[in-house]
């Protein structure tokens, strides 16, 4: 199978690299903001990410990379429908505790980025068109107090020089500590995840408009949503068992899968342990869980009226796994916390998985599974992006 190529982003060693038909090759150094990932822009043939390094968004396509000023350390990234202006807010980076309330917003077609100050705090972004007349407006999803602020993108994009403040209009009728956020394109819905659920709002006359929280079906609550624009449902990976980051051993995982319009839900099992982030692609999804007994990769079929598990595959131990009774993202002696990325060709039919720190992609297919030696050990697991993936307007 002639698959698409495949982006391996190694942020710790601050280089890429692409994989197509077995062969690595070198893609430039640049340090991906790993909070904000890989945005996947319309048309498929074109990807960004924030480099938290040098201070860019990078846009690539089968022509090459171009570089645009934005402002680091890179928290979150979204573009709106078209993919012509993309929105970057910032979190802490090397830093205790947020800092930085500055927003940066680029029209890609001018290669021109404006930015103005919001709120300190992380927070999310997202790009919503408005009911009223399907203007996109700039939604920021505050947390601690919650809150979700809608700044029309004109007025970002018209922002005077030397950052200055916007405020927008705003609603506080959303949980306190919102993280994973989501939007579909045709409908103008956009959710985020909160322990209270899946909490729905759409811009309505410039104002967030809240139209429902859709509680989690299984215990726990949603982390890492995903949006599939061919389905129009959101996913994520909803946690429970012990909220104490230690006891990460014992946390239990479903895959949720929910209609963002109409709010049904569905969900399946997947193992105990640390589930990262997942994949998408070609009605199937795909979860690494780390877990001391061994991990596993689920291949689940979201193509029919319920979700199943079609099949589960051992992966290769990492050298350096997190440790029980610490936290998951805590170094191992000198090794970086090591965990796995994952990604799903387009057509669903191949899954790449990452092993942090042993440098190596494994590449799972009916025939069995490929392993290719990296350039570099991808501490962290790394990322992972599939040219020709499907286009999810926030990035993952």
């Amino acid at each position: 199978m002639d698959l698409p190529q495949l982006v391996v982003a190694d942020y710790r060693s601050g280089r890429n690299h692409t994989v197509h038909g077995g062969t690595v090759r070198p893609l430039g150094s640049a340090v991906l903001a790993e909070h904000a990932g890989v945005l996947a822009l319309p048309g498929g043939r074109s990807w960004a990410f924030v480099d938290d390094r040098g201070g860019a968004l990078v846009v690539c396509d089968g022509d090459g990379c171009r570089r645009i000023p934005v402002a680091i350390p890179g928290e979150h990234l979204a573009c709106d429908a078209t993919g012509t202006h993309l929105v970057v807010t910032t979190g802490i980076g090397a830093n205790s505790r947020a800092w930085s309330d500055v927003v940066t917003v680029v029209d890609v077609d001018s290669g021109e980025s404006v930015r103005f100050r919001t709120r300190v705090g992380e927070p999310g972004i997202m790009v919503v068109s408005d009911q009223l007349d399907g203007e996109p407006s700039i939604v920021l999803r505050h947390r601690e107090p919650g809150a979700l602020e809608a700044i029309p993108l004109q007025r970002g994009l018209d922002a005077a020089p030397h950052v200055p403040r916007l405020t927008g209009e705003a609603t506080t009728d959303v949980g306190d500590d919102g993280h994973g956020d989501v939007v579909d394109q045709q409908t103008g819905i956009a959710a985020t995840a909160t322990s209270r659920g899946l909490e729905r709002f759409v811009v309505d006359h410039r104002v967030p408009r809240p139209i429902g929280v859709v509680p989690w079906p299984v215990p726990g609550r949603a982390f890492y949503l995903r949006f599939d624009p061919v389905t129009g449902r959101v996913v994520g990976v909803c946690r429970g068992g012990p909220t104490a980051p230690s006891d990460w051993t014992a946390w239990t995982n479903h895959l949720v899968d929910v209609d963002l319009s109409t709010g049904h839900t569905r969900s399946t099992p997947l193992p105990a342990g640390l589930a990262f982030r997942f994949a998408l692609g070609g009605g199937r999804a795909a979860v690494a869980t780390i877990h001391p007994d061994g991990d596993t990769l689920t291949i689940i079929d979201r193509s029919g009226p319920s979700m199943r598990a079609v099949r589960t595959e051992s992966l290769p131990a990492l050298s350096h796994p997190p440790v029980p009774g610490r936290l998951p993202w805590d170094p191992v002696g000198d090794s970086p916390a090591q965990r796995r990325a994952v990604a799903l060709d387009p057509s669903g039919a191949v899954v790449a998985v990452t092993r942090g720190g042993d440098g190596q992609l494994h590449l799972i297919g009916e025939d069995g599974i490929d392993t290719i030696t990296m350039p570099t050990p991808l501490d962290e697991g790394g990322h992972l992006y599939w040219q020709g993936s499907a286009a999810d307007t926030v990035g993952r």
